[in-house]
């Protein structure tokens, strides 16, 4: 082994021998932090410490290679995340982390070919949410003939997963927005689907989706659109006090300033009826 390398080996084991479990603990936090804020270097050098390090508990240790599976996957090394995976598994299997990962590793080889999204910190979610696409006409890699498939409900139990598993995170908050554009719809005549095609079964489930989206993502930019499209449907569908309703919620919520959906909700609200 070359001297530099066996020199910080050393130095690396002389560190964790003098690292406190509660210091380690912490450590995992920051590497954590490091992670969220980008700094995936940073953070796998330090979980990679932690985890050989003597003083680190089990705990401890399946949390970190249950987060370098998840750095390395999302930065598309995907056989250096799935063994991680596997070795917590096989060290860690009555971890939290080592049980869910046990339950989800079919699931996350089926998803090797696809790309992953970095701003969904968790792969189990990532891989709900392209089930969902999927059904929600997203992008197809494989030909399947939908023909006669509920396919804004297959949509939205994929999304539902991730809502009930992952609540109130990065994968939660798209979860919601896509599962608003399923249930609202579109298409041609001949091939409607969501509201488009059924306002009184989808329209319900368009409402209460999006009143748990506004209280779980308050502050969500996307709100203030998905207000007009309801305000729209309702239009579409010649509903004048509903339509009048949510264009005015839209224009409350810009609390005076002039933005592209106030703008746009008070001109129609000069012409309603037709």
């Amino acid at each position: 082994m070359h001297k530099n390398l066996v020199l910080k080996s050393l130095v690396l084991a002389l560190l964790s021998a003098a690292i406190s479990p509660f210091a380690l603990s912490q450590s995992i936090e920051m590497a954590n932090d490091f992670y969220q804020h980008g700094l995936n270097d940073k953070a796998k050098d330090i979980l990679i410490t932690a985890y050989h390090s003597p003083a680190t508990s089990a705990a401890n240790k399946a949390k970190a290679l249950y987060l370098l599976g998840e750095i390395t996957f999302e930065e598309h090394r995907v056989k250096v995340a799935l063994d991680d995976w596997h070795t917590l598994v096989k060290e860690y299997p009555e971890s939290p982390e080592g049980k869910e990962i046990k339950e989800r590793l079919v699931q996350l080889s089926d998803i090797i070919s696809r790309v992953s999204d970095s701003s969904v910190n968790s792969v189990v979610a990532s891989s709900y949410l392209s089930n969902g696409d999927f059904w929600a006409k997203g992008n197809k890699t494989f030909m399947i003939d939908d023909s006669w498939l509920p396919t804004v409900e297959l949509a939205s139990e994929w999304y539902d997963r991730v809502l009930q598993e992952f609540p109130k995170s990065d994968a939660a908050e798209r979860a919601y927005e896509s599962k608003l554009r399923s249930l609202i719809g579109s298409g041609d005549r001949e091939n409607r689907y969501g509201v488009k095609q059924n306002f009184d079964l989808y329209m319900p489930q368009v409402l209460s989706t999006f009143a748990a989206f506004e209280t779980d993502f308050p502050e969500n930019s996307s709100l203030q659109a998905f207000r007009y499209q309801i305000a729209q449907e309702y239009w579409s569908h010649k509903d004048w006090t509903n339509t009048r309703l949510w264009l005015q919620k839209i224009i409350d919520k810009g609390a005076g300033t002039a933005t592209f959906w106030t703008e746009t909700a008070k001109a129609r609200l000069k012409k309603i009826e037709y």
